[in-house]
């Protein structure tokens, strides 16, 4: 696997753009069957972190939002895994991809807007919960905070 760090949105290639949305559809709205506003003016700003297979197939997907855009620290979001790839630690990898990023830009806090179900999933990579269980797009999440030491 291998890892491409675009510094903004206008450094994506339309393909890669594509496959993307794709991927963030599939899942976030059709899978999950949650109609919600998915390109929600966040992307512009982000920094967007993509794991490829040998093929150039996108496998994972993040954006990194700076801080004082979403939250008061960096944060992690729209974490995605193609279902192909599910099970594979791959999602974890990715996330220590760009944990390790920030970190070499001298970041200490990272927050999520996690679903809840996944509170041990983020826990095991040194997340912990920071607010109580609430709802977006009646989905249940939390708050998760990662210091980095």
């Amino acid at each position: 696997m291998t890892f491409k760090l675009y510094p903004s949105l206008t450094d994506v290639p339309a393909i890669q753009l594509y496959n993307i949305l794709k991927l963030r559809q599939d899942v976030f709205i059709i899978e999950q069957d949650c109609i919600y506003n998915d390109i929600d003016g966040k992307d512009d700003f982000s920094k967007h972190l993509l794991m490829m297979d040998d093929r150039r197939r996108l496998v994972a997907y993040l954006r990194m939002v700076p801080a004082g855009e979403k939250f008061e620290e960096w944060s992690l979001g729209r974490i995605v895994v193609d279902p192909v790839y599910r099970g594979n630690q791959h999602g974890k990898e990715l996330i220590k991809k760009a944990v390790g990023l920030l970190q070499e830009k001298g970041v200490s806090k990272i927050r999520i807007e996690a679903q809840a179900h996944l509170e041990d999933y983020y826990k095991a990579l040194g997340f912990k919960p920071v607010s109580a269980i609430y709802s977006v797009d009646n989905i249940p999440h939390l708050q998760m905070l990662l210091k980095i030491v």
